[in-house]
């Protein structure tokens, strides 16, 4: 939308900028799929799925607040908070 104290070219340099930005932000996000799938080729967990503590599941080793890695580990995490640094650290190994 063009507005009244605005150019044709004001609009078209807005949407090269937002082009790129989504360009930029679909290059990282590749490159951090590039990496955990490098990790998981190596046999490293990246843990990139998990399960919180649910009662109707009947999981008797987790408690709320609790998530499990469902990639390949099976390890349990006291918080979401530690599974999300679990993730970073191992990309960043």
């Amino acid at each position: 939308m063009i507005y009244f104290d605005e150019t044709s070219a004001d609009e078209l340099d807005a949407i090269r900028e937002q082009r790129r930005d989504v360009d930029l932000e679909m290059a990282a996000m590749t490159a951090v799929g590039d990496r955990m799938a490098e990790l998981r080729r190596a046999g490293v967990c990246t843990h990139g799925s998990a399960q919180g503590y649910r009662e109707d599941l009947g999981d008797p080793e987790l408690r709320p607040g609790q998530v499990r890695c469902t990639d390949t580990c099976g390890r349990i995490f006291a918080s979401d908070d530690d599974w999300y640094a679990a993730i970073d650290a191992a990309l960043r190994d």
